[in-house]
Order: structure tokens, then C-alpha cells, then sequence
């Protein structure tokens, strides 16, 4: 939420309009320029695309011109589904907590019952100053989990590359 630190954007004119570079300016907004021609410079929002296309596809089956009315769900859905890299949703991460799904609302006893508690102010308060504690530490142990994550995608791709020396005159 909030305000973000830098936006990687394509080329486009779009980005590089006088608003949108003011608006940057304003708010303190590095806005930095994919490579052109060159997807894989800007590989988490590439890999995010991928996995959201690929949702939509299984959810607009065959009227695949109408892909805009399930944008939504593929987004709650690819919001709320676990990832090996962070070890638990983006959903998670951001709140701390799982997703309510929408069948939940169907179930008002369930609710009713988690609503029903009866606790002092005193034994909330604490809980809910243990569960900040433990949603950082959660959020600490993901950070570690990405890290280790990408040194293992860094040892992979270091395995099949190849060193390649040029002098001067090689092209």
C-alpha cells in the first residue's frame, strides 16, 4: 500500500509523458525503463503476466474476448495461491493471515461463532501484540526465503552459462 519507491515500465509514450514523469517527480518515484525488445529485463513482471494469462485462459475457456470479466478473479486467485519462493500467499505476506474465501460468506455460523468470543480487552490487546510479532517474524523468514530462493535460480543458471571472452575487434 502506499506509495511505491520505483515503477519499471515498458517504453512506451505513455510513461514517458510529461504528467507521468512530473507525477513521479512529486511523489518521489524513480521510474526506470525496461530494455527494449528484451522481456526477460523485467522478469518478475513477465513471470506474473505468464502465470495470470494462464489462469484466465482456464477461466474464459472458449469466449476468450470476454478475458477482461475474469481479470478480477485471476488476480484473487494468483493473490491467494501459495508460492515456493515466499513459502505461503502474497495474500499472507501482506496481511498476515489466509484469504476468507467468498464461500465463507455462505457459512454465517461459522462467523457467528468466531464473532461470539468472549474475551477481555486486556487478553485481545495481547493477542494481537503477539500476532504482530509473529506476522514480522513471518515476514522476515519470506525475505530469507526469497534470498535462498534466487541463489538457487542464480546456481541453476550459473551451471548452463557459459564464459565468453571478446577482444577487441571480435565483432
Amino acid at each position: 500500500f502506499g506509495v511505491p519507491d520505483k515503477i519499471v515500465a515498458d517504453n512506451a509514450s505513455n510513461f514517458s509523458s510529461r504528467e507521468v514523469i512530473s507525477f513521479c517527480y512529486e511523489y518521489g518515484i524513480t521510474l526506470a525503463h525496461a530494455s527494449d525488445y528484451y522481456p526477460q529485463g523485467n522478469g518478475q513482471a513477465e513471470s506474473s503476466n505468464k502465470n495470470l494469462v494462464t489462469i484466465i485462459r482456464k477461466l474464459v475457456d472458449e469466449n476468450q474476448r470476454m478475458w477482461h470479466k475474469s481479470l478480477y478473479d485471476a488476480l484473487w486467485a494468483d493473490r491467494i495461491t501459495p508460492k515456493r519462493s515466499l513459502g505461503m500467499s502474497p495474500f499472507q505476506v501482506l496481511y498476515g493471515t489466509d484469504a476468507e474465501l467468498p464461500i465463507s460468506a455462505e457459512l454465517p455460523a461459522l462467523r457467528l461463532a468466531r464473532a461470539i468470543e468472549d474475551e477481555t480487552f486486556q487478553s485481545s490487546l495481547e493477542k494481537r501484540i503477539m500476532y504482530l510479532a509473529e506476522l514480522e517474524e513471518k515476514r522476515v523468514r519470506v525475505v530469507d526465503r526469497i534470498t535462498e530462493h534466487q541463489n538457487q535460480v542464480k546456481k541453476l543458471f550459473d551451471k548452463k552459462a557459459k564464459q565468453r571472452n571478446f577482444e577487441v575487434g571480435d565483432l
